[in-house]
C-alpha cells in the first residue's frame, strides 16, 4: 500500500521554498530514493525537504538507482529539484553525508555528479544529543549469501526490471481483465513475500553482531523499504523506510529523541506508527 499522499509540483524553485515554514531538527536520515526511476516519489520528498531543516542530513543508500540503465532510466523535473535542494543544504553548511547502498555503490561517479562533493562513508557512528552511539549503515551489508540482492545486479538490467514488473503486478491487485481478485492477489503477494524473506537472512543476529562490533547502542539503516523501530536485545533497531512507497524519514529532535515521520493523507508530516513485525 502506498503511504504517500499526492502533492502538487509547487515549490520546485528555491524562492518558493524559502516561503515555506520549516520544522528544525538536529538530524535527518533518508534512504532508498531510487532517483532515476519512475518509482521515486520525488514530489513528496521535495515537499519534505522544503518543510524541514537539520544540522545533519544522512543519505543512507540507494539514493541513485545504478541498476537502471539505458532507456529504462527516468529523470523528472522533481528529481532534479530534489538533487538541487540537497546541494543547497550542503552549501548552507548542513553536514550532508552519503552512505552508498547496493543500488548506488556501483555508480559512485554518477552519485557524485548529482550530489556534488559531499563526504562518502560505508558506515559511521552518529552520537545523539543524549549520548547514544548509533551505527548508520545502508543495510545490504546484513544480507546473507542467499539474499537475491547479493547477485541481482550481476544478472543484468533485464532481470531487475522483470522483478520490478512482477512486484507492480502484485501491488496493483491483479484485477485487470478479471484474472485474479484482490483477495487472492493479496494472499499470493503475502506468500511471495514470506518466501523471499525465507531465502534472505538479513536477520536480527547480523544486526546485533554489527552493533556489538562497533560498540553501538543502536542501528539506523534502510534497504528493506520497511520503516520500523524496535528492540533487538539490548540495542535499538530503526529503519528509516523509503521514498518509493512509504515516504518516511527518521528525525532527531534537539534533545536526542528519534522519530519516524511520514506524509499523511492531508499533506502534513506526522509521526509514523511502525507496523508490528510479521511472525517468521
Amino acid at each position: 500500500m502506498d503511504g504517500c499522499g499526492s502533492v502538487e509540483m509547487s515549490g520546485l524553485h528555491t524562492e518558493v521554498a524559502e516561503r515555506v515554514p520549516r520544522r528544525a531538527f538536529r538530524s535527518i536520515w533518508i534512504s532508498d530514493l531510487h532517483l532515476g526511476t519512475p518509482r521515486c516519489r520525488a514530489r513528496e520528498l521535495l515537499d519534505f525537504l522544503d518543510r524541514h531543516e537539520a544540522e545533519n542530513l544522512y543519505l543512507v543508500g540507494d539514493i541513485v538507482d545504478g541498476w537502471v540503465t539505458g532507456p529504462a532510466w527516468r529523470w523528472s523535473r522533481a528529481q532534479g529539484a530534489v538533487v538541487g535542494r540537497i546541494a543547497l543544504w550542503h552549501r548552507r553548511g548542513v553536514r550532508v553525508v552519503f552512505l552508498p547502498g547496493n543500488h548506488d555503490e556501483i555508480s559512485l561517479d554518477l552519485a557524485h555528479a548529482l550530489l556534488g562533493p559531499v563526504p562518502v562513508a560505508a558506515h559511521l557512528i552518529h552520537r545523539t544529543a543524549d549520548g547514544r552511539r548509533m551505527l548508520v549503515i545502508h543495510g545490504h551489508q546484513f544480507d546473507g549469501s542467499l539474499n537475491p540482492n547479493r547477485w541481482m545486479h550481476l544478472l543484468g538490467a533485464q532481470a531487475y526490471h522483470q522483478a520490478l514488473r512482477i512486484d507492480r503486478w502484485y501491488s496493483e491487485g491483479c484485477v485487470r481483465g478479471g484474472r485474479i481478485g484482490a483477495r487472492p492477489a493479496a494472499y499470493f503477494k503475502q506468500r511471495l513475500g514470506r518466501a523471499v524473506r525465507y531465502l534472505t537472512d538479513f536477520g536480527d543476529r547480523a544486526v546485533l553482531q554489527s552493533a556489538r562490533r562497533h560498540r553501538a547502542d543502536g542501528v539506523i539503516c534502510g534497504h528493506t523499504h520497511l520503516p520500523q523501530r524496535r528492540g533487538i536485545g539490548p540495542i535499538s533497531y530503526i529503519n528509516d523506510g523509503d521514498w518509493v512507497k512509504n515516504c518516511t524519514a527518521l528525525v532527531e529532535d534537539h534533545d536526542g529523541g528519534l522519530r519516524l515521520l511520514h506524509r499523511d493523507a492531508n499533506g502534513g508530516w506526522r509521526e509514523f506508527d511502525s507496523p508490528a513485525e510479521e511472525a517468521r
